[in-house]
């Protein structure tokens, strides 16, 4: 076989040896491991309410002839650790690490709601017997105890920084009024399933937001953003906890 034949192979093969290299060498800069880990939210009150105006309290609930309640419950968080975890009142876990890559397919992980603290941000009014007698009640809503709180989250890396995520959430709730007159307490399960999509994350984060190091949900270029879980008579935002 002519020399510059051979010379012309070898040269055609280095191409596309170097050619498969450098595709290999994009595919793991962009390729990640995103470990199992904490979210931590702090509740944004502007957009966070409880809606009793199709489903109400019913009659009797606070006391023998109080009337149902039909309104509107506004909540805002009470951080569960300030000293160590800043403004964070609600914290989900992510049970299983996943593998995730730009542009490729999206990964799903269990998400599990392990924290809530939140309280109204005005008492609201009981009535009794047909409007008489109003007495005001402070709310506090937390986990119900014992009760799985499983969900998923499905992740997909768009950029080199991060992408973006959606959530199935079911919530086992528990509202705790305390009357202000002599802190009797009143409990009332909530159960919801809450819902988000295309809420945007990054692998980095604003120093002053809490992260595991690893995911920043909520988050765009590294700096906070707002989402918002829905779900029946419940509307929940939230952003991304920052410290002290």
């Amino acid at each position: 076989m002519p020399m510059f034949v051979i010379h012309r192979r070898t040269q055609v093969l280095g191409r596309a040896t170097a050619a498969i290299l450098s595709a290999a060498l994009i595919t793991a800069t962009y390729a990640a491991l995103i470990p199992a880990g904490p979210n931590y939210f702090e509740t944004v009150p502007t957009g966070t309410s409880i809606d009793f105006s199709r489903s109400y309290i019913p009659r009797n609930f606070f006391d023998s002839g109080s009337d149902p309640f039909l309104g509107f419950i506004r909540l805002q968080g009470d951080p569960v650790d300030q000293r160590t975890l800043g403004t964070t009142d609600t914290i989900m876990q992510r049970l299983f690490d996943i593998e995730i890559s730009q542009n490729g397919p999206p990964r799903t992980t269990s998400l599990e709601i392990v924290a809530v603290s939140l309280v109204s941000v005005n008492p609201i009014t009981v009535t009794h017997n047909g409007g008489q007698n109003p007495e005001l009640w402070d709310a506090r809503v937390s986990l119900q105890p014992n009760q799985e709180q499983r969900g998923r989250m499905t992740i997909m890396q768009t950029s080199a920084d991060g992408g973006a995520y959606d959530t199935l959430q079911p919530a086992r709730l528990m509202i705790t009024f305390i009357r202000r007159s002599d802190n009797a307490i009143r409990a009332l399960p909530f159960g919801v399933l809450l819902g988000t999509s295309d809420v945007p994350w990054s692998y980095n984060a604003d120093r002053i937001l809490i992260t595991d190091g690893h995911f920043c949900p909520s988050c765009s270029a590294g700096e906070s953003r707002s989402s918002i879980f829905s779900g029946p008579s419940f509307q929940w935002q939230v952003q991304p906890a920052r410290g002290r």
